[in-house]
């Protein structure tokens, strides 16, 4: 199941808060929450508001993109993902355009192939003129 946007913010917040070497306790007193409220932001039970996540920002000198963007990894894991399937989609398309070429070939080999005198050469097509 993907992480929702609360809780990736509020792993973000924790990751960042411990870079900080700040408790919970400590970074709630700062930011003039209850640490209760800054726990249950942490496990993304709940969003902070606008101006609570300025302030988060201000304390823990990070972005905003910072406390809503995944690790490298993650980032990195989901360009992999994303890539593999526009792969297999192309493949897969361009299997299936491969196959309904074949079976139209074949089609318009045998209706040549009807219209073909017989002795004459595959390319000799009898012409209605």
């Amino acid at each position: 199941m993907k992480e929702s946007i609360p809780q990736l913010f509020g792993r973000n917040v924790q990751k960042y808060r411990k870079i900080k070497k700040l408790t919970q306790e400590q970074l709630s007193e700062k930011l003039g929450i209850s640490q209760k409220h800054l726990s249950i932001i942490e496990t993304g039970t709940q969003f902070a508001s606008a101006s609570l996540i300025e302030r988060i920002c201000e304390e823990l000198e990070v972005s905003p993109a910072d406390l809503f963007g995944g690790s490298d990894d993650e980032i990195l894991n989901e360009i992999r993902k994303t890539r593999k399937m526009i792969l297999d989609f192309l493949a897969n398309d361009t299997s299936n355009k491969l196959a309904m070429l074949s079976v139209e070939y074949d089609e318009i080999k045998s209706l040549i192939n009807r219209k073909v005198k017989p002795g004459t050469s595959e390319f000799e097509i009898n012409s209605p003129w």
